[in-house]
């Protein structure tokens, strides 16, 4: 079985602005590779990269966009989705797909009805339903939604990552409940596990140290976290917030800290390589996601399979996930999330109890156990 997947990120050579999608598709990627199918890639030049390129022994061949000519202008109205989609009918860019058994699409794209024309079966992924929050999306996520609905309401085939998000697509785009399957993301439990631990991380940050890892955008709502550490300090004053990526406001939240007065408590890593990310993962004593939207959150399985407890907004799908495996706190309550976060920096014994917990719940997320879902859908898609 052939199967072609078509994204405008993928995280190789470099991680790129989407961090939770390219994670879920070189999870998935890697996984139907490990089952034995031939997987090939199509994806832009977002993430750096030559025009033909192998990532552990699997194609990638990198399109133009608008993007790539233009910079960000070529982003404007999603424009760089419409270009990448055009070029797929090149006869050149044909040429790499035309034989597959099925083509997933991670992102909408433009022109997508020629695959249906060619009679190619295709899968679209739905990771969660985006709204306006900020004054420029006003002009972005109308064409983002317009080309969302056009490709899944056109092909059908349809996998949400949660049931929460398959809630949102069916309330926002009127589609049809059996459009749309559930597959959970994926996460590789050989890559993310408790034995990366690193000792230097440990001596530097102290004993007491929390962390959050994702884009400094809004809907991650990252003051949250920063207003419950200058709580947390109060009553820790060793406590330690670690925070990994970037985004817009990267430099506001570093100026929030300082008139939190919390900054010597606080770390701004920016984006660090993967394998330094792994050992964050396995030596802090607490992860926390503050989001208040996500269509699953890969970062909270990365976290449970690293033997860290999980403390997340009490909204699904994240307070779904984490089970047993963490603790919810009321969403954009800092006062709520300060009182859980000290709870488990205080609580040798919950905590241990709460890691052992994840690392049996996260078994369920392994990535060959998700690639297996997806083969047996596609299998049905004759």
């Amino acid at each position: 079985m052939k199967i072609t997947i078509i994204t405008p990120v993928f995280p190789y050579p470099k991680p790129g602005i989407l961090p939770g999608i390219e994670k879920y598709v070189q999870n998935l990627v890697l996984g139907l590779k490990n089952l034995g199918l031939k997987v090939n890639i199509i994806t832009s030049y977002w993430n750096g990269g030559s025009k033909f390129d192998r990532y552990k022994g699997i194609p990638i061949t990198r399109i133009l966009d608008s993007k790539k000519i233009l910079g960000k202008l070529g982003s404007i109205l999603r424009l760089n989705h419409i270009t990448l989609g055009f070029n797929l009918m090149l006869k050149k860019i044909y040429k790499i797909y035309y034989d597959s058994n099925v083509v997933i699409f991670t992102q909408p794209l433009g022109f997508t009805r020629y695959l249906k024309i060619k009679k190619i079966p295709v899968v679209s992924i739905a990771h969660h339903f985006s709204y306006v929050k900020l004054f420029q999306e006003y002009f972005e996520l109308p064409f983002f939604h317009y080309l969302q609905r056009r490709q899944f309401n056109l092909h059908k085939h349809i996998i949400a990552v949660s049931e929460s998000t398959k809630s949102s697509l069916i309330t926002h785009y009127h589609l049809n409940d059996q459009d749309i399957k559930v597959i959970s993301n994926a996460v590789d439990t050989e890559k993310f596990n408790s034995n990366k631990m690193s000792k230097n991380i440990k001596e530097k940050y102290g004993i007491k140290t929390i962390l959050y890892v994702g884009p400094m955008i809004y809907r991650k709502r990252i003051p949250v976290l920063l207003k419950a550490m200058r709580i947390v300090l109060k009553k820790i004053p060793d406590a330690h917030l670690i925070l990994i990526g970037k985004g817009p406001l990267f430099n506001r939240l570093k100026k929030l800290s300082h008139s939190l007065g919390i900054h010597k408590n606080v770390t701004f890593l920016g984006f660090i390589k993967s394998n330094e990310l792994l050992r964050y993962y396995a030596s802090v004593v607490l992860f926390v996601l503050p989001s208040e939207l996500e269509g699953f959150g890969q970062v909270i399985l990365e976290a449970m399979a690293s033997g860290t407890p999980v403390i997340c907004a009490n909204i699904l799908p994240m307070s779904g996930i984490i089970g047993n495996g963490g603790m919810t706190f009321i969403l954009n309550d800092s006062k709520d999330l300060a009182k859980k976060i000290i709870d488990l920096l205080e609580n040798e014994e919950k905590r241990l109890r709460l890691r052992n917990n994840a690392l049996e719940l996260v078994k369920k997320y392994d990535c060959i156990q998700i690639s297996k879902e997806y083969i047996n859908y596609i299998k049905d898609l004759r």
